[in-house]
């Protein structure tokens, strides 16, 4: 069994931004038999064995009723998404996991195959960053827990980008051919449709309309229609 496949895998999720954009909480958006918050750690539970930290905002963490849920917040306000990986990544390190898959809240269409492909490539790299739909995606990817002190490092040096952990990790980047390489992702998400995000209400209402349309399309048939 390889390591990044051991019980030392984790999964991060950041749920406490700000959701100026969709002008309401988008963890507790609905979706499914629940809130979007909810249906993302259902999706992480069956893909890894280990911790499911949920990194809220600076003194409100996020209670969920869920086995292997561990609730964490950042240690400041306003430091974006490396303080957030900061966070998460050390969260579960204190946990004895090794590799975790980090990913933000706002991905209603994420699903297992998705995040297999994405830990299987991590080999020896200490991030494994998918390039996707002509972004990086460092919301979507693997990474070694031990980077949670060298991204808490860089913050204290004033960095605040995630790409400024990247410039100082050994990062592996994946094209769409890389991942579709993987035969079980290749099946269930050929336009890898995973990585959608839902930062505006309008995102939000699209991928509903095209869940609930088209249940057996590509990002339909893995997750249960929105409510």
């Amino acid at each position: 069994m390889s390591e990044t496949t051991t019980p030392a895998t984790a999964a991060v999720v950041l749920a406490g931004g700000r959701s100026r954009r969709m002008g309401s909480d988008k963890a507790l958006l609905s979706w499914g038999d629940g809130s979007l918050l909810e249906h993302v750690l259902g999706v992480l539970s069956t893909a890894v064995p280990g911790p499911l930290v949920v990194v809220g905002a600076a003194g409100s963490p996020r209670t969920v009723d869920r086995a292997r849920v561990v609730a964490v917040t950042d240690d400041a306000p306003g430091r974006g998404p490396l303080q957030g990986l900061a966070t998460g990544l050390r969260a579960a390190a204190a946990q004895g996991s090794t590799v975790a898959f980090v990913c933000s809240v706002d991905l209603p269409l994420l699903h297992p195959a998705y995040i297999g492909a994405v830990l299987a490539a991590l080999g020896d790299a200490e991030v494994a960053l998918p390039v996707l739909h002509g972004h990086r995606q460092p919301l979507a990817a693997a990474y070694r827990t031990a980077l949670g002190d060298r991204a808490a490092a860089l913050l204290d040096a004033g960095a605040r980008r995630p790409g400024d952990l990247f410039a100082a990790s050994a990062v592996r980047e994946l094209s769409p051919a890389d991942l579709l390489a993987d035969p079980a992702l290749r099946a269930a998400d050929p336009d890898l449709d995973a990585v959608r995000d839902v930062d505006t209400p309008e995102e939000y209402e699209s991928l509903r309309r095209r869940t609930a349309a088209s249940p057996g399309a590509s990002g339909g048939g893995r997750f249960p229609p929105p409510a």
